[in-house]
């Protein structure tokens, strides 16, 4: 017998799935360990870009809202390349990337509730559901310009055959 494993599924699928449990891990940080995260990165962007001859410096608040925004990116990003792979649609099933990605920011926020020192604020939901849209949005591009310019194979795909 022979089982087809298509790699891009379970590769998809498993990125979502870590990705939520990052995000979820995040969130069960305490204050300080938030802080303390945040202020590492500040910390090195700070010195790469002295080093390069910039200017400026970055502040915290910035650090914290970029960090919310690209971990959500990568969430609907993620999501979306996981139904494409599933159902070989995108604006079709979009209604499902984007439900998750709006529950998954809510649920981000409310576990903050719970994590000491930290709060909840609507606005990090928004944010982070902005991340996640332009993810989304990104996948769409992408898959119509993949559809678009490289001639679709039916004999092209990711399955291989084991035998078990």
């Amino acid at each position: 017998k022979y089982m087809n494993i298509n790699f891009r599924k379970v590769f998809y699928l498993l990125l979502s799935i870590l990705i939520v449990f990052f995000i979820f891990y995040n969130s069960l940080q305490n204050g300080n360990e938030s802080s303390n995260l945040s202020n590492t990165v500040l910390n090195y962007l700070n010195t790469f870009l002295e080093n390069i001859g910039l200017k400026f410096k970055l502040e915290g608040y910035f650090i914290r809202k970029t960090a919310h925004f690209v971990e959500f990116f990568a969430l609907g990003f993620s999501i979306m390349f996981t139904f494409e792979a599933f159902t070989q649609k995108t604006i079709q099933v979009v209604g499902f990337p984007l439900f998750l990605c709006t529950i998954i920011p809510v649920l981000d926020e409310y576990i903050q509730l719970f994590s000491e020192g930290r709060f909840s604020q609507v606005k990090d939901v928004l944010l982070d559901f902005s991340g996640a849209v332009c993810g989304i949005i990104f996948v769409i591009i992408w898959v119509f310009f993949k559809n678009k310019f490289f001639k679709k194979n039916k004999y092209n795909s990711y399955k291989i055959n084991y035998r078990i």
